[in-house]
């Protein structure tokens, strides 16, 4: 940094030079209608269609503003202990900490780039002792020992001539945004997941019960064959064969006691607790959550402001444009105001006496530094077009986002809907099922019937009944899976963000 040296005359009249003030004043005067280089950002345009094409049943009526899916979409369910784990899980869950940190960071990062379009200003003092040879320094009548004081402050302010500064500070406060997205996306897969855990745990439940039942009439089968062949009306194959479908199914319980465990595991480790803590809690069997009423899925349009990777992708974008005109500013002059003042002295008790001790006296210097890179060989082009790919790169991210957020939303709804109908033909199938063993165990009783038409209707049965508890899971999990893709999550993003942030770059 370069400064002029300000003299101080010996009755302490102190003067600027009129180049001087003249070039502070240019400066100031340049700097203060905030010219920016680089492009202004501005929001991608997406087309996209009217409404959804997959087939999906009329949307209810919603309490959001804009017509989509509830904030608390879990809520329901109606499942109580659903909720209670959702809310804990949002509380006590390490990934949410990991990107709430995150955010702080950014906002920190946001900060730190907006300080620098204010001056910087430091303080300090210092004391010397020296000692010198007269001989050597070849000055006569000069101390050659004594001590120097010295006390004052030095500042410095950058002016941001060309925008590059309020460049950065966009990007800074891009990425932030796209920080905080990031945060909500991960509340909104933290929830999914929990939900889809819990469901899986329910249906798993229902399933062991649905083993359990199809065991115990299988055992009275056995005991009807075995009192039947003590009479000599069955033979021994017949109990072979009934004590064969007793062992199958007992071997088909364990493997459902396993995944019980697993998904308790699972659900405790999303509340950041040891895998066992939540055993007690979730052992009593509830039936499956699931809902009854329509999503209110909205227009396609809405998908933009409401999905947190969309809000993320967004502002990446719009955090690469501004670094253009960072890389931008680097090509062009650096203007530098500066300046310092302070007292010296010989001793500590003349240090602040001002000119009234010819052994102290003040100092200060003040002007502008003019710094422009004339030649590095290409490098600050270099970062230009670097910048300029980022930006390519980011809207192709965001496009391919919106596309895959389409993608999901579509293929939850057709799965959703499938699911619906192949629930109720299950639920048909396990009535006609259960009453076709009701009525074979009753004429295997009376003798009507022969053994294998009983044990046939018993498989059957449990088969629709396992089938009916996998369908209902599949569709309480295809629902979870479609608030997720219409962007429901803990909490409602704030479209303005980005209106606010194209305002911004607009001033």
């Amino acid at each position: 940094m370069q400064y002029e040296r300000l003299t101080t005359s010996r009755d302490g009249e102190r003067g600027i030079p009129r180049s001087i003030r003249a070039l502070s004043l240019a400066a100031l005067l340049v700097a203060l209608p905030g010219c920016k280089v680089g492009p202004n950002y501005t929001r991608p345009t997406t087309a996209m269609p009217v409404s959804f094409a997959e087939p999906h049943a009329v949307a209810v009526p919603s309490t959001q503003p804009d017509g989509g899916p509830e904030a608390f979409w879990w809520e329901r369910f109606n499942d109580a202990e659903l909720n209670s784990l959702v809310r804990r899980a949002v509380v006590a869950n390490n990934s949410i900490k990991v990107a709430s940190a995150r955010v702080q960071q950014a906002r920190a990062a946001r900060e730190i780039a907006q300080s620098l379009l204010y001056p910087q200003v430091d303080v300090g003092a210092s004391a010397f002792r020296f000692r010198g040879s007269q001989s050597v320094l070849g000055l006569q009548n000069l101390g050659t020992d004594g001590s120097f004081l010295q006390a004052g402050f030095d500042a410095a302010w950058t002016l941001d001539l060309f925008g590059g500064t309020r460049r950065l500070i966009e990007s800074a406060r891009a990425d932030e945004e796209a920080t905080d997205a990031e945060r909500r996306g991960v509340t909104l897969m933290l929830a999914g997941e929990t939900a889809r855990a819990y469901i899986e745990l329910r249906g798993a439940q229902r399933q062991l019960a649905v083993a359990h039942t199809t065991f115990d009439e299988q055992q009275q089968t056995l005991s009807v064959t075995q009192e039947k062949h003590q009479n000599g009306l069955a033979s021994q194959l017949e109990v072979v064969r009934a004590r064969t479908e007793v062992e199958a199914t007992a071997s088909e319980i364990p493997p459902i006691e396993q995944a019980i465990r697993q998904y308790i595991h699972v659900l405790s480790t999303l509340l950041s607790q040891e895998p066992t803590a939540l055993s007690e809690e979730l052992s009593p069997v509830v039936p499956v959550p699931s809902t009854t009423l329509d999503v209110a899925v909205g227009v396609p349009s809405d998908l933009l402001r409401r999905r947190p990777d969309i809000q993320q992708a967004e502002r990446h974008l719009a955090a690469s444009t501004a670094m253009v005109g960072v890389a931008t500013a680097e090509l062009l002059p650096h203007m530098v105001l500066g300046g310092g003042a302070g007292v010296s002295a010989r001793h500590a008790g003349d240090l602040f006496n001002g000119n009234s001790s010819k052994d102290s006296s003040t100092y200060y210097l003040a002007g502008p530094a003019i710094n422009w890179t004339i030649f590095d060989a290409g490098r600050r082009k270099a970062g230009v077009k670097m910048s300029e790919a980022e930006v390519d790169a980011a809207k192709a991210a965001y496009t391919d986002t919106v596309l895959n957020a389409f993608r999901e939303v579509e293929s939850s709804l057709v799965a959703v809907d499938r699911s619906r109908e192949r629930v109720a033909d299950l639920k048909r199938l396990s009535a006609s099922a259960r009453e076709g063993v009701t009525i074979a165990q009753r004429d295997y009783r009376n003798g009507i019937l022969d053994q294998l038409t009983v044990l046939d209707a018993q498989r059957q049965s449990s088969r629709a009944d396992m089938l009916l508890a996998q369908g209902e899971v599949a569709l309480s999990v295809n629902t979870v899976a479609l608030y997720k893709a219409l962007g429901g999550g803990w909490e409602v993003a704030e479209p303005q963000a980005s209106s606010n942030h194209q305002k911004e770059n607009n001033q």
